[in-house]
């Protein structure tokens, strides 16, 4: 039975916050959007030159996140949430950023070749090491390997 001033865990929200968030989205939007097409010229800020893409990258990318973040707040009720909803949305997201990294560090790995395979003269890896430097690569090494 429940007792006075006990509540069933249902929560209503006024329909105005939510079309204040759409409304705040659908400008940020069109920010993302002019911002596109807004070209930012290099920067030289003392001895170094900032490029205008990493600029109109970075902007677009925090007006991204600004988005993002408004959607997990308000239209996913983690504002409004307990500690442990607002740790698990933090978990998901830190979560993400780690395979993120995970996989840009498995991309841009140096090619480490395996010293067994380095003598084998049909194996791909071996005209990969020796073709370095050539401008084109020369294509005198078998292409089928030899049995």
């Amino acid at each position: 039975m429940a007792s006075k001033g006990h509540s069933n865990g249902i929560h209503v929200f006024p329909i105005s916050m939510y079309g204040k968030t759409l409304l705040a989205l659908i400008i940020l939007m069109g920010l993302t959007i002019w911002a596109s097409m807004w070209h930012i010229p290099n920067m030289p800020v003392g001895p170094i030159t900032i490029n205008g893409s990493l600029l109109s990258n970075l902007l677009a990318m925090t007006i991204a996140v600004i988005k993002g973040m408004l959607v997990i707040q308000f239209f996913m009720h983690v504002k409004f949430g307990t500690d442990l909803i607002k740790l698990w949305a933090l978990t998901g997201f830190v979560w993400v950023t780690l395979m993120l990294f995970i996989l840009m560090d498995y991309a841009t790995r140096k090619y480490e070749p395996a010293p067994a395979f380095e003598a084998d003269p049909g194996s791909a890896l071996y005209r990969e090491i020796t073709r370095t430097g050539e401008h084109p690569p020369k294509d005198d090494y078998p292409v089928v390997r030899p049995r």
